[in-house]
C-alpha cells in the first residue's frame, strides 16, 4: 500500500460509505475538470464522466438513505 493510500484510508475510515463516496466524487470531479481545462479531455467527455459519477453518487445515497436516522 502506498503512502497516499495509507493516508486516504485514515482520512476516510470514520466516514459512512456515502460520505466516502461523496469525498471521492469531489476528488474525481476536480481531476476531470483539470483534465478538461488543460485540453486533455473534451468538454463533452468531461461532462459524460461527471454525469456518470453523479449517477453513482445518487444511487449510493438511495441505498444508504434507508439506514439514516431521523432526529
Amino acid at each position: 500500500m502506498s503512502l497516499n493510500q495509507q493516508r486516504e484510508s485514515r482520512v476516510y475510515e470514520d466516514l459512512s460509505t456515502f460520505e466516502r463516496t461523496l469525498a471521492r466524487f469531489g476528488d474525481k470531479v476536480s481531476l476531470i475538470a483539470g483534465l478538461e481545462l488543460s485540453g486533455k479531455l473534451s468538454p463533452e467527455d468531461a461532462y459524460q464522466q461527471i454525469k456518470a459519477l453523479y449517477k453513482d453518487l445518487k444511487d449510493q445515497r438511495k441505498q444508504e438513505k434507508g439506514n439514516w436516522e431521523v432526529n
